[in-house]
């Protein structure tokens, strides 16, 4: 069973903050002054900390940004966490600061705009701001000088707008002249309003991205929640509650240009999240998952620091703000092929972290000077009381601070003051000198006001740059000769030879879309497939993918066997043309066999995942040629494997089954599926051979699971009822998808009683699957061959909404009395429980019966639903409401959702990933495969939670108090005195 809301979630951040918390020496009585509060900041050695600016100026700043002249522009959102009262309009507002004395504290704040609705972020952007706020992008700019903001235009709407928390956030202008904005959790319909004829943009599971100059928007892949920053290079990254450090790998048009490639997941973990997680704060930090402490459970605010003023051993860390623990985390990220890899900076002790319980850093940024500012709301509460027990949502503290806030910066000790900035009077030539800056706030702000110009006087200046100045400038350079409009072949192709791997990186990226009309660049590209930079061949192997020049297939392939052991690598060869992919796959079979012999399992992956998109293509005669050069290659069983079952996983996703497809004759009388026939009758006489071993026989089923005969059908029907292993039993039923007639549903039902659990559930999932086996299953449930207790309450809420309407009749018959649709009275009905004497050890096993397909504790389980293994903090009465009524407050990443495949076959579960191309889709009892959207007839949302209601009719009063025990109390148990607890509520 799932229980909504005891996740961990955060915009801001994410912390429940009972009481008073306590430091190491003795309990600090909070809120204390903004000087007392720099008294127990602790700051790694060598560095000090600041006080920038504070209450009574600004309040509640949740994000900041400097402008072109130093200036300091500050986000409050004075709204948090409820908004206004009813018929009071909005008072958050952006303010801008600036230091005139040059002593280093902003003294002077003007309000730029004021009755704004919970406002995320800002980008500066052409003397005004591009805003995220309550679901809409907006354009801000003050056109008559005095100051305030008098010009407000919409350019985007339609952003979720569910919690102020999860929100869309952090517009940034990258290195590809794109903004970019971060998620939120939420998602949305983006509809770009100053284009009414553009397609809205759907950002379920997606970043948002768009063009500030065309206006031409796009999802991005990402699924930020707040938190966006970029490295030097423009690669992205953002962060979750629970993952500190996420890194984008491959980006949208990537994935876009092959529909016929399930990428799966896209995101890499940078820094190791949630339970493996440590951070070390100076409070006691409350939250709701005690089982968090000591653990990232609201990483938020992530930068990459890109300077050295700190010293050269910040260059390129990763930092990012836990406010539940009072602390901002430091982390040393390094390369690792195609993605990246970090470490803390220290074991023990944090970057910076307060005795004050009420420091809640909740964003960073670098400034002119090179020092790391970081944004304080300064609360007492800053969880959402959405996310809170029911009887603590009222609590006369959750807007305690709401008159503080304050900004710090952390310099080093050494430090002298810079000058302020003036750049919105530099000429475009001496912004031009700036791209190579070491830090990145000048080299950003000059290649922004240069793409603000578009000034084309200055290419010759940027081109000279291009070719001499350092490796920032170089990178930079290309850049903004790319948004003017002015990079030209002969640049790209020296860049694609320069110096520095990263330049080289940038270069190839820019070449992307001119490869097919310029075979000097593309033969620089190909150059760079032999690379010695790991990133750099990734690099050209995404950029050649997207070409149809002679030879590519070759190049592709060399790359792909070459670091066949690099996951990215692989997926990166598969987002290639699809009409490459024969010839890919062609070469990198011949290329393999050397390497399969050391590591077979890398090359039969790289191989399978080709074949799938070959399949997937379903052009029968590049399925024939990959058949022939399988036969004369003369593979290895299990490269040969990886590409018949990848062949036929593809077919099947195509909606014509690979036999099917090879069963007409050629002209000279030949049948194409010949070779392929063969192959499946040698992987039907293994699958039944009990002297072959397992893992053989494991992959023999899966391939013979598409033959599509009666006699593969017959042996692992057999296979699936009376074979000597449970585990090939499981898979057999797993295979028999194929078979799913009413033969076959009878006769697993036969077989029921000698079933295991596991092969049960596959029985079921397998029946329920299609429409006409679902209704078999639900007759023999009429007929009492097979009690109804056995589907259990997800799969009985499944098959009652099944997407076939005559199924759904009938099993809205069958399962008659479903649950109570008032959840009010169940609740009043079960109120006594909590007064009951509870059994933990009585719970446990109750846990393991009824809600191990969804969570997991002590080892038992799994993870699909909310992590609830540790309870403690919330109380029995909220569990209850939890548990009756899992609809109350539903957290989206959990709703449930049908997919209807074109086949006709219907899949239940949450959505755990997304991209322009496939989905995943994450189902009880940690089940979770991949769908292309192509073989996709219908995906509908439940708008309920993956949990179904109805757990009272599986749960009396009794055993229901005896659950919520032992989820409060499992680690316990081995004190006998703590296995009986009365009453439950305590």
């Amino acid at each position: 069973m799932a229980i909504p809301g005891t996740r961990t979630s955060l915009v801001i951040a994410l912390l429940l903050a009972l009481g008073r918390a306590t430091c190491a020496a003795a309990e600090l009585e909070s809120p204390i002054s903004p000087t007392d509060s720099l008294k127990h900041l602790v700051v790694e050695a060598g560095l000090r900390v600041e006080l920038v600016a504070c209450e009574p100026q600004i309040i509640d700043p949740i994000a900041i940004r400097f402008d072109e002249d130093g200036r300091l522009w500050v986000v409050e959102m004075r709204d948090y966490p409820d908004g206004p009262p009813p018929g009071k309009p909005p008072h958050s507002r952006i303010s801008v600061l600036e230091d005139r004395d040059g002593d280093g504290h902003y003294e002077f704040v003007r309000v730029f705009a004021e009755g704004l609705l919970f406002p995320t972020g800002l980008q500066l952007w052409r003397g005004g701001v591009i805003v995220t706020v309550s679901g809409q992008v907006l354009y801000l700019k003050d056109t008559d000088g005095d100051g305030r903001c008098d010009l407000s235009e919409v350019w985007f709407t339609g952003f979720a707008e569910e919690n102020p928390q999860l929100r869309a956030n952090h517009p940034r202008l990258a290195l590809d002249n794109r903004v970019y904005i971060a998620n939120g959790l939420r998602g949305g319909q983006v509809i770009n309003a100053r284009d009414p004829q553009a397609k809205p943009t759907s950002i379920s599971g997606m970043d948002f991205t768009f063009d500030p100059l065309t206006g031409q928007a796009a999802s991005a892949i990402g699924n930020g929640q707040f938190g966006l920053t970029f490295d030097n290079l423009g690669n992205r990254f953002f962060c979750n509650n629970r993952a500190p450090v996420e890194h984008v790998v491959l980006e949208s048009r990537y994935l876009e240009r092959n529909p016929f490639f399930a990428a799966g997941t896209v995101v890499s973990s940078v820094a190791a999240g949630g339970e493996q997680s440590h951070v070390f704060p100076l409070v006691r930090a409350w939250t709701t998952s005690n089982l968090h402490e000591g653990q990232f459970t609201a990483a938020c605010g992530l930068e990459i620091y890109r300077d050295d003023a700190l010293g050269e051993a910040f260059q390129g860390n990763a930092f990012v703000c836990e406010p539940t623990g009072s602390l901002v985390h430091r982390e040393l990220v390094r390369a690792d092929g195609a993605t990246f890899a970090s470490k803390p900076a220290q074991t023990g002790k944090e970057f910076l972290a307060s005795r004050d319980p009420w420091f809640r850093p909740v964003n960073l940024e670098v400034g002119p000077d090179g020092a790391l500012y970081v944004v304080d709301m300064y609360r007492a509460v800053i969880e959402h009381p959405q996310f809170m027990p029911s009887e603590l949502q009222k609590r006369p503290d959750l807007r305690l601070g709401d008159d503080a806030g304050r900004i710090y910066r952390v310099v080093r000790n050494a430090a002298v003051r810079v000058p302020t900035p003036q750049l919105s009077k530099a000429t475009s030539a001496a912004l031009v000198a700036l791209l190579g800056h070491k830090n990145a706030w000048w080299r950003e702000t000059a290649a922004r006001l240069l793409l603000e110009r578009q000034d084309a006087d200055v290419t010759n200046r940027l081109q000279a740059l291009a070719r001499d100045g350092n490796a920032l400038a170089r990178l930079h350079a290309l850049s903004v000769l790319s948004g003017l409009g002015q990079l030209d072949s002969s640049t790209l192709i020296a860049r694609c030879d320069d110096a520095h791997p990263r330049v080289r990186e940038l270069a190839i990226r820019l070449a992307e879309s001119h490869l097919d009309q310029d075979a000097q660049l593309c033969a620089a590209v190909v150059r760079a497939a032999a690379d010695v930079d790991e990133r750099v061949r990734f690099q050209a192997a995404l950029a050649l993918g997207g070409t149809r020049t002679a030879g590519v297939q070759a190049v592709l392939a060399k790359i792909a066997v070459e670091d066949a052991d690099d996951p990215w690598m692989r997926k990166a060869v598969c987002t290639s043309h699809p009409e490459l992919t024969a010839g890919v796959l062609q070469n990198a079979l011949l290329l393999s066999q050397s390497k399969a012999s050391v590591e077979p399992e890398h090359p039969a992956a790289l191989l399978r995942g080709l074949a799938e998109v070959v399949g997937a293509r379903g052009e029968r005669e590049e399925i024939k040629r990959t058949l022939a050069d399988l036969s004369s290659a003369a593979a290895s069983c299990e490269l040969a494997d990886a590409v018949l079952l990848g062949l036929c996983e593809g077919s099947k996703r195509h909606g014509r089954p690979l036999a099917r497809l090879l069963q007409t004759e050629s002209p000279d009388g030949s049948k194409d599926g010949a070779p392929l026939e063969q192959a499946f009758e040698r992987a039907v006489q293994t699958a039944i051979d009990p002297a072959a071993n397992e893992p053989s026989r494991m992959r023999a089923i899966q391939l013979a699971a598409h033959a599509g005969s009666g006699q593969a059908g017959s042996a692992l029907l057999r296979l699936a009822t009376s074979d000597a292993s449970s585990s090939i039993r499981a898979k057999a039923v797993a295979a028999l998808a194929g078979y799913s007639d009413e033969k076959t549903a009878q006769e697993l039902l036969a077989s029921w009683n000698e079933q295991s659990p596991a092969v049960r559930h596959g029985i079921l999932d397998l029946l329920m699957a299609r429409a006409a086996t679902a209704r078999s299953l639900l007759t023999s449930i009429a007929d009492k061959k097979l009690a109804r207790a056995e589907l259990g309450l997800a799969r009985e809420n499944a098959i009652r909404n099944h997407a076939d309407a005559e199924t759904r009749t009938l099993a809205r018959t069958i399962l008659a009395a479903p649950a109570d649709s008032d959840r009010a009275r169940v609740l009043a009905a079960y109120q006594h429980a909590l007064e009951l004497t509870a059994d933990a050890m009585s719970g446990k096993a109750l846990f393991a019966r009824h809600c191990a397909n969804c969570h997991r504790i002590e080892g038992v389980g799994h993870e699909v639903g909310p992590d609830i293994s540790d309870l403690r903090t919330k109380t029995p009465p909220q569990l209850l409401v939890d548990i009756l009524n899992p609809n109350q407050a539903i957290d989206n990443n959990y709703v449930s959702y049908t997919v209807t495949t074109t086949t006709g076959i219907v899949h239940t579960g949450i959505i755990a990933a997304e991209t322009p191309s496939s989905i995943r889709l994450r189902q009880a009892e940690g089940k979770s495969f991949d769908l292309l959207r192509s073989e996709i007839e219908s995906l509908r949302s439940s708008g309920v939670s993956l949990m179904p209601e109805g757990v009272e009719k599986e749960l009396s009063p009794q055993q229901l108090a005896d659950v919520i025990a032992y989820v409060k109390n499992w680690r316990y148990l081995a004190d006998p005195a703590a296995a009986k607890l009365a009453p439950a509520a305590k």
